[in-house]
């Protein structure tokens, strides 16, 4: 089964080192389909640059100008791509329209493309620039629910993936999308990790959670006592074709907080990707928000999917 990624290209040193990533983890592989799409706005933007016009999301100048700046950087980007070894026929470019809301416009574009995920990089703008002005990563994190997103801080080599569980089907949902993207891979390394909090709740599995998603029958015999927090997500991974000697289960670990706990874990395998479920939308978080909203936070030179 092909699978699409919708990737964010704007010039940027950002929107490189997605790039280096993507070509990292699947340079050989001809069965994910990559859409590299920028966009340009009709309407004035408000917000500053990050650094530069040159690493602007919103080019500068009249539409004809914008556009070929646009067709420069898709130009580059698909270059950089095929360099890498990437089969030209898996790459697909366009130039969206948009208002000076660009993640909205993001978004709208993953669901009219009907992708698996949406690849952005992060700008790493400090706390109070992106108060202030907000950021495309930020903004998608935000209002994105619906699609896995996938966000790039630096230059990420690592093949190796820490997968976040603690028994939610939100949790095993993360970990269906990366055996969906890495179906039959055995070059990548997983490891299965869960992080507790000296207050929080011991994991109490209810396999009829996850029936609306999974087959009872499977969910019977993988998620019941205590099954779901390894087992079940470590069996998701097997059946997707991910040899059962790349799966890691990581002892469980305690942190007084969980996004600190999962990020310290993740540098101690030498991971390079965090792999998280998320809340949905509307379910209320604590005060300093949820874990993968901490996790975003804070992590540093790693990629992080979150999946909802």
């Amino acid at each position: 089964m092909q699978k699409e990624i919708l990737v964010a290209v704007d010039g940027s040193v950002y929107s490189n080192q997605s790039l280096h990533y993507l070509a990292n983890l699947f340079g050989s592989q001809t069965d994910i389909l990559f859409h590299l799409c920028t966009w340009v706005t009709t309407t004035a933007s408000i917000m500053p640059s990050a650094a530069d016009q040159d690493n602007s999301l919103i080019p500068s100048g009249g539409p004809y100008k914008k556009e070929a700046i646009a067709n420069r950087y898709l130009k580059k980007a698909s270059e950089k791509l095929v360099r890498a070894g990437l089969d030209p026929e898996c790459i697909h470019t366009s130039i969206e329209v948009s208002g000076y809301n660009i993640a909205a416009t993001i978004q709208q574009t993953s669901k009219r493309k009907l992708v698996d995920s949406i690849l952005v990089g992060r700008r790493g703008l400090n706390g109070i620039s992106e108060m202030l002005m907000g950021s495309v990563s930020a903004s998608l994190f935000k209002k994105c629910h619906t699609t896995p997103l996938w966000i790039i801080d630096g230059e990420v080599e690592s093949k190796n993936f820490l997968v976040s569980v603690d028994g939610s089907p939100n949790a095993l949902l993360a970990t269906d999308h990366i055996g969906h993207i890495f179906n039959g891979r055995d070059d990548i390394q997983i490891f299965l990790f869960h992080c507790s909090t000296p207050f929080g709740k011991k994991v109490v599995c209810n396999p009829e959670l996850f029936y609306h998603t999974w087959e009872k029958k499977w969910c019977d015999s993988h998620l019941s006592g205590t099954k779901c927090l390894f087992h079940g997500p470590s069996q998701l991974l097997q059946e997707a074709g991910i040899p059962e000697q790349h799966i890691h289960i990581l002892p469980e670990k305690s942190d007084l907080e969980e996004a600190h706990g999962i990020i310290r874990e993740a540098r101690n395998q030498e991971c390079g990707t965090i792999v998280m479920g998320r809340r949905g939308a509307g379910i209320a978080k604590g005060l300093f928000g949820g874990v993968s909203d901490r996790a975003i936070k804070n992590s540093q030179n790693l990629a992080l999917w979150v999946v909802g």
